[in-house]
């Protein structure tokens, strides 16, 4: 089954197509959410806009299976993994461009965070 684009911005990246939306999400206590989905559904997350302007570094809500770095964890559910600083004041489809090549590009050094940004666990991606 394809995703719902509606309310949805569509974004053919090198042959690929991701549909994206930001919008306030009243179960993040209203945050301001950018949510980033491909057409197969293996790549899904969620950054909450705005986090440039934080004191805590930021971070994307890792919800799909597709993530670089991620190959090699097992992991139920959602994991919150720290990302660059990036100027995330306006949302364009360059910037959701920067974020889907950053989350493809395969990593050596993960961080994951709690809900919170604090560091839980540093996850060294290890070819096995």
């Amino acid at each position: 089954m394809g995703v719902n684009s509606k309310g949805k911005r569509k974004l053919v990246h090198r042959g690929r197509t991701y549909y994206w939306n930001v919008q306030q999400d009243p179960e993040d206590y209203g945050l301001t959410n950018l949510s980033i989905v491909s057409e197969d559904k293996k790549f899904i997350l969620s950054y909450h806009v705005g986090q440039s302007n934080n004191d805590s570094p930021p971070f994307i809500v890792v919800k799909g299976i597709e993530f670089g770095g991620l190959e090699n964890y097992y992991r139920q559910g959602w994991v919150r993994v720290l990302t660059p600083y990036w100027d995330d004041n306006v949302i364009t489809p360059g910037f959701v461009i920067i974020i889907i090549e950053w989350c493809l590009l395969r990593k050596d050094l993960l961080e994951l965070v709690d809900w919170k940004g604090d560091i839980q666990q540093i996850f060294p991606n290890r070819l096995i």
